[in-house]
């Protein structure tokens, strides 16, 4: 009788202990990848994709399927700025932190917002709405003081005009 090797019967399937078929996602991706640990960016852009952020458990399932230290792993994560552990709110709020922007008033807009929003930078509001957060510069100078609400800018903002902004503009992505 001719015994197959394993890999030939069933192929390799991790399953998370937590039955979350985003894990099974996540498998594909590390699959694809051939579970290399010189994949650890793009399968930590698809686990973030996939959960909306890096959890400590996430962390350690792809540290765990990628055999790498999840010292490693924590240091990319933390390295990165687009990557986050927190979760964020389904709308990013980016102010712009430019020379240009810092000039005309971006400290005071700063204020403002988290004012109007209940929440300091890089928190997110309670409806899980809203996070803010801030950029080196967003490429609006020309607008300064500007934000991004996610692919929009606002620019030439004054804090007298945050309160509007909140009230009117922000309704469109509730």
């Amino acid at each position: 009788m001719k015994v197959q090797p394993p890999e030939a019967v069933t192929p390799f399937v991790r399953h998370h202990p937590s039955g979350d078929e985003r894990f099974a996602v996540l498998d594909k991706t590390l699959e694809q990848y051939d579970y290399h640990p010189d994949s650890l960016i793009q399968v930590l852009h698809m686990a973030q994709s996939l959960f909306g952020y890096l959890s400590a458990d996430v962390l350690r399932y792809v540290a765990s399927s990628l055999k790498i230290p999840i010292a490693q792993v924590y240091g990319v994560v933390s390295f990165y700025h687009l990557f986050t552990m927190l979760p964020r709110g389904k709308h990013q709020i980016m102010i712009c932190r430019g020379t240009a922007c810092h000039v005309r008033g971006a400290p005071v807009i700063l204020e403002r917002l988290e004012e109007q929003l209940g929440i300091k930078e890089g928190e997110t509001t309670k409806d899980n709405l809203f996070s803010l957060y801030s950029a080196r510069c967003i490429g609006a100078c020309s607008l300064a003081p500007a934000i991004a609400v996610d692919e929009d800018v606002y620019g030439k903002l004054t804090p007298d005009k945050i309160p509007k902004l909140c009230q009117k503009e922000l309704k469109k992505y509730v």
